[in-house]
């Protein structure tokens, strides 16, 4: 899979390995028209920093089908936008030479975190987490305490920031959480962005965002650059604590879990 490159395509292929040679003039940087992508051309070490991105991109593709390449190329254009937001580059800056490499620097460090990230995925994806053996045993089954329900009055009036932070997979009855939160997890971000993360589910990682204006206790949809893939929905309780966040995938997926914080 050859995903967009991450200066969204402005440097060719033929260009970047003039760069990591060495050759390239600067007037042929001065040509190119998009300042993030100049600045890149000017500065091998960013340069190979995005061949190492794409390389990364790549491999993770690999491991994946048609429906899971989609959606990390969803992720790649959300996770660009970011960057682009943390590290803006204006056509004035290329002419101050400290602003410049504070430019550089700052893409540099959002390059390379991004590499580790899509390794990290790649990693996981290639050693799910066991399932934890079934025992039998002539014992009677445990009988569980029922779950007293919360009348409206309990919870508390809840904004989009509450689904802010990482969530495990939890047992919907009991709450207990059922992941580890490091190689399985949804992650929500203050910029609305969802990553929802599992080696063992086929088409992960997801990665999409939230409707701005939606309300979290009624529902808030999940959507990628292919349109709604789902939608997420808080059960707010008496502190952040127990809250409950229930996730739904649209057809024709099947997935449904419900998450609490992590700890």
């Amino acid at each position: 899979m050859r995903v967009l490159n991450v200066f969204a395509g402005v440097f060719a292929g033929s260009l970047a390995g003039l760069l990591l040679s060495g050759s390239v003039l600067a007037a042929d940087c001065a040509a190119i028209e998009n300042p993030t992508a100049e600045l890149a051309c000017r500065d091998a070490g960013l340069t190979a920093a995005n061949e190492a991105l794409d390389g990364a991109l790549a491999a993770l593709g690999e491991t994946t089908d048609a429906l899971g390449r989609t959606a990390i190329e969803a992720g790649q254009t959300l996770w660009r936008s970011r960057r682009d937001e943390a590290c803006p580059v204006a056509a004035a800056d290329l002419a101050e030479p400290k602003t410049a490499k504070a430019r550089t620097d700052c893409l540099l460090r959002a390059t390379n975190a991004r590499v580790l990230a899509l390794e990290a995925q790649r990693t996981a994806r290639s050693k799910p987490v066991a399932d934890t053996p079934l025992t039998i045993t002539d014992a009677a089954a445990p009988r569980l305490a029922p779950v007293p329900a919360r009348s409206l009055a309990q919870t508390r009036p809840v904004s989009a920031t509450a689904l802010v932070g990482r969530w495990a997979k939890a047992d919907p009855v009991n709450r207990a959480p059922v992941d580890d939160c490091r190689t399985s997890y949804l992650d929500v971000t203050r910029e609305h962005g969802v990553s929802l993360i599992d080696p063992r589910v086929p088409g992960f990682p997801i990665e999409a965002g939230l409707t701005a204006d939606s309300d979290p206790g009624q529902g808030a949809t999940l959507t990628t650059a292919n349109g709604p893939v789902g939608g997420l929905r808080l059960e707010a309780a008496d502190t952040p604590r127990r809250d409950r966040l229930v996730l739904t995938l649209a057809p024709p997926a099947t997935f449904a879990a419900t998450f609490v914080r992590c700890r």
